[in-house]
C-alpha cells in the first residue's frame, strides 16, 4: 500500500510598519558589515556619522530566514528616496553608545535607496531593528518590512510599561492602605 504525501507550502509571515527619524534621539551609527567591526569614523579619526536613529523590538515565533527591508517617501526603484537610510540589526539588546555590542548586521545603499538583507533569526530571542540615516543630513520618514517563516511580534515600547508600573504603584498603594485600617481596627 502506497501513501501519497503532498508537501502544503507555508505561508510566509509579513510585519510592516512606519516610523520617522526626525527630531529623534541621535548616535554615532556603526559602519556597514556582517557584521559591522568599526563604528562610523573610527577608520579615517574622524566624528563619524552622527545621526537620528529609530528603533524596533520584536521577537519571531519560528526559527529560520527572514528578510528586511527599508524604504522612503518618493522611492520608485532601489537606488531613490528623499533620503539615505541605513539598518541595523541586533540580538538581545541595543544600546545606542556601545554600537557594537550584539550588533549582527549593518547594511545600506547608496543614493537614497532601500537597503535589504536576509539573516536567520531564532525563535523567542530579542531583536532590535535600528533604522538611521547613512549621512548626517539623512532623516525622515521610512517603511519598514519584515517577513519570514514565523510570525513577527513587536515588544511593547517603554510607553505602556509605565502605564504597567503606575497602575501597579497604585495597586501596592491601596493594598497598603487596606493593612492600615484592618490594623487600626
Amino acid at each position: 500500500m502506497a501513501t501519497l504525501c503532498t508537501a502544503t507550502p507555508t505561508k510566509a509571515a509579513v510585519l510592516t510598519y512606519e516610523g520617522n527619524t526626525t527630531n529623534q534621539a541621535t548616535w554615532r551609527r556603526t559602519a556597514p558589515g556582517d557584521p559591522p567591526v568599526l563604528v562610523s569614523g573610527e577608520k579615517d579619526g574622524t566624528m563619524g556619522m552622527i545621526v537620528p536613529y529609530s528603533v524596533f523590538q520584536f521577537v519571531v515565533e519560528e526559527s529560520g530566514l527572514y528578510t528586511f527591508s527599508s524604504t522612503v517617501p518618493k522611492a520608485t526603484s532601489p537606488t531613490d528616496g528623499v533620503w539615505d537610510n541605513f539598518l541595523v540589526l541586533y540580538q538581545d539588546s541595543f544600546n545606542p553608545t556601545q554600537q557594537l555590542t550584539n550588533v549582527l548586521i549593518a547594511n545600506t545603499t547608496p543614493n537614497n535607496g532601500s537597503p535589504a538583507f536576509d539573516r536567520q533569526l531564532t525563535a523567542q530571542q530579542n531583536y532590535f531593528l535600528v533604522t538611521t540615516g547613512r549621512r548626517v543630513a539623512d532623516f525622515g520618514a521610512f517603511t519598514n518590512t519584515i517577513s519570514g517563516s514565523g510570525k513577527i511580534v513587536a515588544v511593547p515600547e517603554s510607553d505602556s510599561m509605565l502605564g504597567t508600573l503606575a497602575s501597579l504603584s497604585v495597586g501596592l498603594l491601596l493594598y497598603k492602605r487596606k493593612w492600615r485600617i484592618i490594623a487600626v481596627r
